[in-house]
């Protein structure tokens, strides 16, 4: 109840900015010192609340995978997260984020979990019919909020969504395929609030091909085998804070390891492991984002030779 109110409560701010602006007009000094000082304070809260979440940004990187150089062989992934299509209708459309990764002409997309936040499970279907408008191959896995922890599993719901729109669901399994024509493995890890991920499949994986690794929370990284050589693990979940005040927001981050956004480099007993995060594109929580607005990544991969 209190984060639908957040979300509905926040159109008071129209008039009360405007009862601000009178005020500032018309009012004693000591009255329009006052009311400037109120609709600084709101307008920001406004901002992070009907302005930011409707900011779809692209962040472009280059990532050398262990083996690679700058000449070797690349394919372009999208990767998104977060999505959070449910209580918060200022969430971003799934259809704006298909649009704009259709645009970016990519090899394949990623989608990192968390797709729903306690949605109405008869919608869906319809809320992520755009999916399959993609015009590149679609590989998925769910997150805490998809799988229960919080809110409903809806699990099952959302596995026949994906079906229908031709994703592949990489739960706790590996997939030799091509990517932009070079051979590359997908595997993924089911969320790992679940309890449930499995890296049985990585002990039979061919060494000669690039292996990404696809899950939702990049706390993965530190449970994922030390004889799971990845190459590359790609994951959301921490929002980068999503009201990304800066020090404070690093004490709300819902990770235990060193994880943010963007590029890591992780240390295992095992050596070096790279773990991607993407900041999402919906909200959790409060209705609001500050200083970090939805966002796809378009990673540019080098392969080894």
């Amino acid at each position: 109840m209190i984060k639908l109110a957040i979300y509905w409560g926040g159109w008071a701010y129209f008039p009360f900015a405007v009862l601000c602006i009178w005020a500032i007009l018309r009012a004693k000094p000591a009255v329009k010192v006052l009311a400037s000082l109120a609709l600084a304070l709101t307008s920001v809260v406004a901002y992070a609340r009907f302005i930011e979440p409707r900011r779809l940004e692209v962040h472009r990187e280059t990532i050398l995978l262990p083996g690679a150089s700058e000449t070797s062989p690349s394919i372009a992934i999208a990767l998104f997260a977060d999505p959070h299509i449910g209580m918060f209708g200022n969430a971003m459309p799934i259809r704006r984020i298909v649009q704009r990764i259709n645009a970016e002409g990519v090899d394949a997309v990623f989608l990192a979990g968390d797709l729903t936040y306690h949605p109405d499970p008869e919608d869906i279907p319809e809320d992520f019919a755009a999916l399959s408008e993609l015009n590149a191959p679609l590989y998925a896995v769910l997150g805490n909020h998809d799988v229960g922890f919080p809110g409903d599993d809806l699990s099952d719901a959302l596995f026949a969504m994906l079906q229908d729109t031709g994703a592949v669901v990489v739960h706790n399994r590996a997939y030799e395929t091509e990517i932009g024509g070079k051979p590359v493995i997908v595997s993924g890890a089911s969320d790992l609030w679940q309890r449930r991920q499995d890296f049985g499949f990585s002990s039979s994986l061919p060494a000669d091909k690039p292996i990404l690794l696809l899950t939702h929370n990049p706390d993965t990284a530190l449970y994922v085998p030390d004889a799971f050589n990845y190459d590359l693990m790609l994951a959301g979940h921490t929002h980068g804070g999503q009201v990304r005040i800066p020090v404070l927001y690093k004490h709300v981050l819902p990770v235990r390891g060193p994880f943010d956004k963007e590029r890591h480099r992780f240390e295992t007993p095992a050596g070096e492991r790279l773990v991607y995060v993407t900041t999402g594109t919906g909200m959790a929580g409060v209705p609001l984002r500050f200083l970090m607005p939805p966002r796809i990544d378009i990673l540019t991969l080098h392969l080894p030779e």
